[in-house]
């Protein structure tokens, strides 16, 4: 199953038009005067044009060019299907009767299939990771990033990783964090990304936020199914360990994007009436 769904991990640049997709194959190529923007998906995306059409487009366009003029923006695209695309759609769109035969199914492997995309979030790390130092070197601004689902354990991942390497990181830049499928304490006491939480406190320049949904109807299910705990994305960091907000009553019981549960309408049309004054609170 490691590998079978989509394609290799990779950073790729929107040209000027905001359309077209540049792969970037050296770290060494951040020149850009103000930080730069990443997006980072999360599960169920097969390239980086659908994360494009679905979160990256919707979301620049909520920003408004004003925040996003003269800025670098990337996408990093990595192997985040949860399993057969085929299945997914059918649990989604089918009647009820096919999307319960399936579920019933499909269900008990979902621990099996989750812990699969969780390890290639982190094999994904590892190609972020020479770009991430980049962003932390001298002479560099850190980087907006601006992730969804497991996307947030790559780039939490990643900074876990670039620590081990170096005690500190003096640019980590903007974290916006969009319904994390990740672990409720992973940035509590005890929790394997705690070290990355306090790199995120006490510098102005640093800032992070966590956008979470106590109806998010994926991390109650599949999520809560497979992992020990509950999940970040549903219920928010325990003793606030980060900055967060929930957003039940804008984002309602949608995991995110419109390539899961279209019919509820688009996340970024449901979330748009907070989304600048959050961006604001960011310095975005």
């Amino acid at each position: 199953m490691p590998g079978l769904y989509s394609g290799e991990c990779q950073l790729w640049k929107l040209d000027q038009d905001l359309v077209s997709l540049t792969r970037v194959s050296s770290p060494f190529f951040m020149r850009d005067e103000r930080a730069p923007i990443v997006f980072i998906h999360g599960v169920e995306y097969q390239g980086p044009e659908e994360a494009m059409r679905d979160l990256v487009t919707p979301m620049l366009k909520c920003l408004g060019p004003g925040r996003v003029a003269d800025r670098g923006i990337y996408v990093f695209a990595w192997n985040s299907l949860l399993t057969n695309r085929v299945k997914i759609s059918a649990m989604v769109k089918g009647s009820l009767w096919e999307r319960f035969s399936l579920a019933a199914r499909e269900l008990p492997k979902c621990n099996e299939y989750l812990n699969d995309t969780e390890r290639r979030a982190k094999d994904a790390a590892k190609v972020l990771l020479p770009f991430a130092a980049e962003w932390n070197a001298e002479n560099r601004v850190g980087p907006t990033v601006i992730s969804h689902s497991m996307g947030s354990l790559v780039w939490a991942e990643t900074l876990r990783l670039l620590l081990e390497g170096s005690s500190i990181i003096t640019k980590p830049g903007v974290w916006w964090s969009l319904q994390p499928a990740m672990l409720r304490n992973s940035f509590g006491d005890g929790g394997d990304y705690q070290a990355v939480a306090k790199i995120y406190t006490g510098r102005e320049s640093s800032k992070a936020l966590i956008w979470y949904s106590r109806m998010d109807y994926i991390l109650s299910s599949i999520y809560v199914l497979s992992k020990p705990g509950l999940a970040l994305g549903q219920w928010g960091c325990p003793k606030g360990s980060m900055p967060q907000r929930d957003i039940t009553r804008w984002a309602r019981e949608a995991h995110g994007m419109q390539h899961i549960a279209g019919h509820l309408g688009h996340f970024f049309n449901r979330v748009a009436a907070i989304l600048p004054s959050e961006a604001d609170s960011l310095g975005i």
